[in-house]
């Protein structure tokens, strides 16, 4: 056998080897150099043979293996085997490469491993989480059973920073004034920023129930960041919106009236009660809820109260161990409040707006018909409606100061929670009964019922009616009854409420704001005392009870979809009215219904405006008063001139210095839009969009939902955020309204009624509107351009993001074909708004265009025109699906140019919004039209706030097609 000397280090000594026992090496210099020449040679014929006989033994590749994890094997042991496998020896893996000449020692076999691990090896799980720190996540996930459609969320799961995890697409809400909106859990700006209101805000909570009922879409999302969007949330809930539910019409108000009576009479229903033993009730409850917390009733008190003066003892034991349980209350009353056609159901958004005209709308005695209608009853008596609506709230204060109770006892320790009964409350609770718990809420924080002298109520005392009739009540009876009416409601916060009146005036610079601060300051404006001097009509949206029952009746077929999926009709704006009192007051119930309220007060209280404008409006167009334009964010044009740098958005409204060109005077407009655009995710299926939630999440995944142990460095693509559009200058040189034939509607169409009434003003006429701008710059010179608001599109801020500072893991020699933008859009220290952004997967595809070449392009065209590359494209700019992703391309339209100035390279801790801000311009007005003319849902996307990637990957869970990329 060959000996294998030349292994050994030379410049240790050597050690003479024996071959003929003599012990002396008979070796000449010259066969030495030989030697030394055949060494490379004779190795590689060694290790060329082992191969062949690893190959032609597969079958002992077992017993390799074993070798192989000997621990630390020295290389002529491996070598010699036969049935040990090379280590480097692969056809798939390159041989190491020679060392330099300048190195003396060859690399090392675990550098070489390290090396080729860092090529061909997935990214670890741990490494991920890094590469997509401050990058947010979307998901849609059921809060549990009963509790309808899924709740759609942004969070960031692999990020414990404070920082990234406050991060939001909308605006906190900016005034107390204004909590009402939401039944969502909420903390108002005006006590983030004072620590002492923060005190006195933590002092007042209390352990209390909150059931899981909310609005939909969810109003603190309703207003983003940019003005005239708003958030993610609301942009899947909108396919689900409360206005979306339509009262079941097909109870008779002969059946809805047996109901009512077969309640009143039955023994496991509801007692008759009179009208003061109703009011001295809710006086009762309410001093309750004020009293002190630590106070504890007994149980069997509150038990005996309940099943003696207003409901009947139950028929049957329903807990053996304590039959004077709380649960056992607790279960009687959701049985009343369950009974169907026989309460007003708040879950429907008409009813929500129409608590108010039922406490201050009506006039008794009046000469007109008390033909009033309530779940489609009709009936002439005028006190039934509030009768029966104070009854449920009674009924709702009473369930809801027991489920207070048990929470107080689970908080203080004095009995544990069971989650069975919880679910069957959750199970038992209709939706009706669960906003009737939110009522409540909203009656015991804000109402403070005071009784009128007994003289006036004497003077002002009805016949008995229809209560009388069903308690069989004798009209001879000598105890005298108290009429309802005796009874005031007052607002405990009237003070915050007409703060928050001025705030909302100061934000939409309205022009007599100073007026209108004097008269809040003389206390001129309160809410009106009598009910004789409350004029009946006035409601946001006018009824006709022959032609419809619902409070929202449809103008048009296919017309404009604003925050209700109905038209708005007409609006009687009079001072003291019950919409002043149903804001003043604060009892108003989440949704969209404080737009209405804040916008209305303000008008019925600016004797001005009134005059010019006229008493009749439409809560869900606009106006033009004093030089400037007022517009509902239910309307096309107040999304599109939100984006004006002189716009301001508050609650709903938005105020711009873009009058309508020819204005002829101060005057309210209602403006035509198509709601069915070309790509609304909820219009393609049968279900709205929020209820495809592997398919939203799957569209917005970090990876496009692959499998996390097999992504490759190489799988990204770093998008870039180079301007493409030469410097340009974009004027918007007009609005106009063209006038839509035989559109002008008005009340007086009507047959009139105690709830709309009858009014001379002038019809409010509906327009189509067309935006016409100039354009300087690119290849032409001038271009003018003229854009109609066809569709009604809806834009969503991009959530904002904080690029990950571990970038570096995807640097490596075989990403360059993917990532050839990595160094322009990553590596540019002179262009630190470049810098940053998350990688995007190549299951997401995308194109970016700049403005003029969209604008270039016919309308006619289809929209996958638009999203052809050119050949060969720079994947910073364009890319192609290289997998079986079915997640469809996204157009990003660049709407930035060289000369555009950026702002805050990274976003604040739970940004707000900022109504001074420089942000907005003729540019953006122009991106947002051309999406009201093709018919696009878009995503706003500002450099800064957040990255390209993240923006294609949020367009594509909510199904968008376009994203704006702004400066």
């Amino acid at each position: 056998m060959p000996s294998f000397s030349f292994l050994k280090n030379p410049k240790r000594e050597s050690q003479p080897i024996a071959r003929d026992g003599s012990g002396s090496l008979d070796h000449d210099s010259t066969e030495k150099a030989r030697g030394k020449q055949s060494k490379r040679r004779y190795f590689r014929s060694l290790i060329k043979k082992a191969s062949v006989a690893t190959e032609s033994k597969s079958h002992r590749s077992r017993g390799s293996q074993h070798l192989l994890k000997k621990a630390n094997p020295n290389r002529s042991e491996l070598l010699a085997s036969p049935e040990a496998s090379p280590i480097l020896m692969s056809t798939n893996k390159p041989l190491p490469r020679r060392p330099a000449a300048s190195t003396s020692q060859p690399d090392s076999p675990s550098n070489r491993t390290k090396n080729l691990e860092r090529i061909i090896s997935p990214i670890a799980l741990n490494d991920l989480h890094k590469l997509f720190s401050g990058a947010p996540q979307f998901f849609v996930r059921s809060e549990g059973h009963h509790t309808g459609a899924p709740h759609p969320s942004v969070s960031f799961p692999w990020d414990v920073n404070l920082q990234i995890r406050d991060l939001c697409d909308h605006g906190q809400i900016r005034d107390e004034a204004w909590g009402c909106v939401t039944a969502w859990r909420h903390i108002t700006l005006q006590v983030s920023q004072h620590p002492n209101a923060t005190k006195e805000h933590h002092i007042k909570q209390r352990a209390c129930f909150v059931p899981r009922c909310r609005e939909r879409p969810n109003m603190l999302s309703m207003q983003g960041i940019e003005r005239g969007t708003i958030g993610y949330e609301a942009a899947l809930e909108l396919g689900v919106a409360d206005a979306l539910q339509e009262e079941v019409a097909d109870e008779t108000p002969q059946s809805i009236s047996e109901r009512r009576r077969k309640l009143l009479i039955e023994k496991d229903g509801l007692r008759p009660l009179t009208d003061s033993t109703l009011t001295d009730r809710l006086m009762s409850v309410s001093d309750t809820y004020y009293e002190d917390s630590n106070k504890h009733r007994l149980t069997v008190e509150l038990y005996s109260e309940l099943f003696t003066q207003f409901l009947y003892p139950p028929t049957r034991v329903t807990d053996s161990q304590d039959p004077y349980s709380l649960q056992v209350q607790i279960e009687a009353l959701i049985h009343v409040l369950n009974v169907p056609h026989v309460w007003v159901n708040f879950g429907l958004v008409e009813w929500r707006i129409r608590l108010g005209q039922i406490l201050w709308g009506f006039t008794p005695g009046s000469d007109v018909s008390d033909e009033v209608t309530v779940n489609s009853e009709l009936t002439y008596e005028p006190d039934t409606q509030k009768y029966w609506l104070l009854l449920q709230i009674l009924l709702s204060c009473e369930l809801l100061l027991r489920l207070d109770a048990i929470s107080k006892n689970i908080d203080d320790g004095l009995e544990e929670l069971q989650p069975p009964e919880l679910l069957r409350f959750e199970k038992e609770a209709k939706t009706s009964v669960k906003w009737s718990l939110i009522l409540a809420r909203q009656w015991l924080e804000n109402i403070k019922i005071v009784k009128v002298d007994q003289e006036i109520a004497i003077s002002t005392k009805a016949a008995p009616g229809w209560l009388a009739t069903l308690t069989r009540t004798s009209e001879n009876d000598p105890t005298p009854t108290e009429h309802i009416d005796i009874i005031k409601f007052h607002g405990r916060n009237q003070t915050r409420q007409l703060y928050g009146l001025l705030h909302f005036a100061r934000i939409l610079k309205w022009p007599n704001l100073a007026a209108l601060t004097a008269k809040v300051s003389s206390n001129g404006i309160t809410i009106s005392e009598s009910p004789q001097i409350t004029p009946a009509a006035g409601t946001p949206l006018s009824m006709s009870t022959q032609r419809s029952s619902s409070y929202f009746s449809s103008q048009r077929p296919g017309a404009q979809r604003g925050l209700s999926t109905q038209k708005i009709r007409s609006a009687i704006i009079h001072p003291a009215g019950w919409l002043s009192n149903s804001y003043i007051s604060g009892l108003v119930l989440p949704g969209e219904g404080l737009s209405h309220f804040l916008i209305s007060t303000l008008l019925e209280h600016d004797e001005a405006a009134v005059e010019k404008l006229g008493d009749e409006a439409n809560l869900y167009g606009g106006f033009v008063y004093a030089g400037r334009s007022f517009w509902s964010t239910a309307c096309i044009i107040g999304r599109v001139l939100a984006a004006g740098k002189g716009a301001s958005e508050c609650m709903g409204w938005v105020s711009s210095d873009v009058v309508p060109q020819g204005n002829d005077g101060d005057r309210w407009v209602d403006i035509e839009a198509d709601s069915s655009l070309h790509d609304d995710a909820d219009k393609q299926t049968a279900k709205a969009r929020i209820w495809h939630k592997k398919e939203i999440e799957t569209h917005g995944n970090l990876i496009g939902g692959t499998d996390a142990s097999s992504i490759l460095p190489g799988d990204f693509v770093f998008p870039s955020d180079e301007s493409l559009q030469p410097p340009l200058a974009v004027n918007l040189e007009c609005l106009q309204l063209i006038p839509v034939a035989d559109s002008v509607q008005t009340s007086t169409d009507e047959t009139p009624t105690p709830l709309t009434g009858n009014t001379d003003s002038p019809g409010i006429q509906t327009y189509s509107a067309m935006i016409n701008f100039i354009i300087h710059g690119g290849k032409e010179a001038k271009k003018d351009v003229n854009l109609t608001l066809i569709y009604d599109a809806r834009f969503v801020t991009a959530h904002p993001c904080i690029p990950s500072t571990e970038k570096d893991l995807l640097k490596s020699a075989t990403t360059t074909s993917r990532n050839s933008s990595y160094e322009s859009s990553v590596g540019s220290p002179g262009s630190p708004s470049l810098n940053g952004g998350h990688p995007l997967h190549k299951a997401f595809t995308y194109t970016r265009i700049p403005i003029l070449d969209v604008l270039n392009r016919s309308s006619s065209l289809p929209f996958s025109s638009l999203l052809s590359p050119p050949q060969s494209p720079d994947p910073g700019y364009s890319s192609a699906h290289t997998t079986s992703s079915t997640i469809p391309k996204v157009l990003v339209i660049d709407c930035t140019h060289s000369t555009t100035v950026d702002f805050l390279t990274r976003p604040k801790p739970s940004p707000s919004v900022d109504h001074k801000h420089n942000y907005g311009s003729d540019l953006e007005i122009l991106a947002r039209a051309l999406c009201a003319e093709r018919g696009w849902n878009a995503l706003i996307s500002r450099r800064g706030r957040g990255c390209v990637a993240c923006a294609v990957r949020e367009a594509g869970a909510l199904g968008f097609r376009v994203v704006l990329r702004l400066a």
